[in-house]
């Protein structure tokens, strides 16, 4: 698949899964196999980058981006939310459990292949893996506050959430349900509330040039440790996308019926999903 053509539609499943409050945009990354190099190519944003753009040296400064790269991908991210913003949240509020048995399958399956790369003999794997899980738990049992409206919360939201969304399996859309401002971001995008939207982007855009520089370092000091954490961070965070809740307790489905079994095949069909890319990119 060509390049840019790819990264377009990582971008777009990456804003498909940023909508929807439970699901990351990074462990879309994630299962794509791009999110090494996201990292690399935010932190390429860097110091030496705005030096060169204050002195007008445009062309050595953004010889520093890769943008075949972060340009489509960027493009997917935008078309996806502001397009399937509206289709997203008909679709969970219309089929509720059959989008989260889809996604159920999607992260589950993605956490046994990232699982089969951790080293096991090496105690600070467990260790990892436990302390993601648990924070994974943590978070997504938390329930929702009201910080309030107005431009400084908007700038704060985004910086968190922002954060949360390029960690695999903390969703950046349900860090916003928690703060109270799911609902006045998605009307911001919906409505196009310009004032809301660029002060909510500089909070998301400071917050991801400072996580990812802390997240990348410690993925290249601790490459095993770190990866064996975020995948229990997503492990632990399923349980905020279970299809099957009785208000903030899990439950089990009330009947086996069709709903049921057609809420089985959505979580396979999910599951193919990473199996399949992950095929075709050791193929490549």
């Amino acid at each position: 698949m060509n390049g840019i053509v790819r990264f377009f539609l990582c971008g777009l499943a990456m804003g498909a899964a940023d909508v929807v409050p439970g699901v990351s945009g990074g462990t879309i990354a994630f299962i794509t196999g791009i999110y090494p190099r996201l990292l690399n190519a935010i932190e390429a944003v860097n110091l030496r980058f705005g030096k060169l753009l204050l002195h007008l040296r445009l062309r050595e400064a953004l010889a520093l981006i890769p943008w075949g790269f972060l340009l489509p991908l960027l493009a997917g991210i935008g078309v996806s939310i502001f397009s399937l913003a509206k289709a997203v949240t008909y679709a969970l509020g219309t089929w509720p459990i059959i989008i989260w048995s889809f996604f159920i399958g999607l992260i589950a399956a993605s956490i046994a292949l990232l699982g089969k790369e951790l080293k096991p003999g090496e105690p600070s794997t467990w260790v990892s893996l436990l302390l993601g899980a648990a924070c994974g738990w943590l978070i997504s049992s938390a329930g929702a506050v009201d910080i309030g409206r107005g431009l400084p919360i908007f700038f704060a939201s985004g910086f968190i959430a922002i954060c949360a969304m390029i960690l695999p399996g903390i969703s950046g859309a349900f860090i916003l349900v928690l703060l109270g401002q799911y609902p006045h971001v998605i009307k911001a995008v919906a409505e196009l509330e310009y004032s809301v939207l660029t002060v909510f982007a500089l909070g998301c855009l400071c917050g991801i040039m400072t996580f990812a520089r802390v997240l990348n370092r410690l993925l290249k000091r601790f490459p095993n440790p770190v990866m064996a954490f975020l995948t229990g961070l997503m492990a632990g965070s399923l349980r905020s996308i279970w299809p099957w809740k009785n208000g903030s307790a899990l439950g089990l489905p009330p009947a086996l019926d069709a709903d049921v079994f057609v809420a089985l095949c959505c979580a396979l069909f999910g599951m193919l999903v990473p199996v399949v890319l992950t095929a075709l990119t050791r193929r490549r």
